[in-house]
């Protein structure tokens, strides 16, 4: 675990990036989904672009994402933001990446489960993130078909591989500890202090999980 300390002008390490996109409720309505990332480049000497961080994330994560996930998934957008600067506001980039699994879909708020592990022990020590909309042939029962395992064990591999951009920048994945009052963690004002640790391995949940925020609202007959 490493806490790093910093103020205004020193120079950029972290970055958090939020890709946006929206599901389309059979029978009606619209859900939001949500996906935050985190990570840290290994050295400050590249020049740093946002519009580098956002390209190849596109490319490295988002590309096994969409071709895990069923068609009602619409990327709009990504954003891009330096979370050491309390400051610094997120740039929004357009995206317009459509889910490749076609046919009928498992209800909104099944999730398939990447299990993101550091070398730190405790609940802090892990994190994960959850997927979908889920194909209903992706799956047999309640788990996984061998295939979709492929393809969100592909998605678990790119985050953990991390990626470098176009500026030579060498982005790894982590775990940003939250902000809370018997913890150093503080990201609200400067100068801001960064509790981290890199993640180095996944495993993916055969089962499905649930994400009950992502159920769209009842609609009444």
């Amino acid at each position: 675990m490493a806490v790093t300390t910093w103020n205004v002008g020193d120079a950029i390490n972290y970055v958090e990036i939020v890709s946006q996109a929206f599901a389309v409720a059979d029978g009606g309505g619209v859900k939001n989904i949500f996906n935050v990332y985190h990570f840290r480049r290994t050295s400050v000497v590249p020049v740093l672009t946002k519009a580098a961080v956002e390209a190849i994330f596109q490319t490295s994560i988002m590309t096994p994402v969409l071709a895990a996930v069923n068609e009602d998934y619409t990327q709009t957008q990504v954003t891009i933001r330096w979370f050491e600067d309390a400051t610094d506001p997120p740039v929004a980039f357009t995206e317009t990446g459509i889910g490749l699994r076609t046919g009928e879909r498992l209800p909104d708020f099944n999730a398939a489960v990447i299990q993101l592990k550091t070398l730190a022990r405790g609940k802090g020590g892990r994190g994960s993130k959850h997927y979908g909309p889920i194909t209903e042939g992706d799956t047999t029962g309640d788990a996984l078909n061998a295939a979709t395992i492929t393809r969100f064990t592909a998605i678990g591999n790119a985050i953990v591989n991390g990626f470098t951009d176009t500026n030579g920048n060498v982005w790894v994945p982590g775990l940003k500890a939250a902000e809370r009052a018997d913890f150093p963690a503080h990201y609200t004002s400067n100068p801001t202090t960064t509790v981290w640790t890199d993640i180095t391995s996944m495993k993916l949940n055969k089962t499905l999980g649930t994400m009950k925020r992502r159920k769209v609202a009842t609609l009444v007959a």
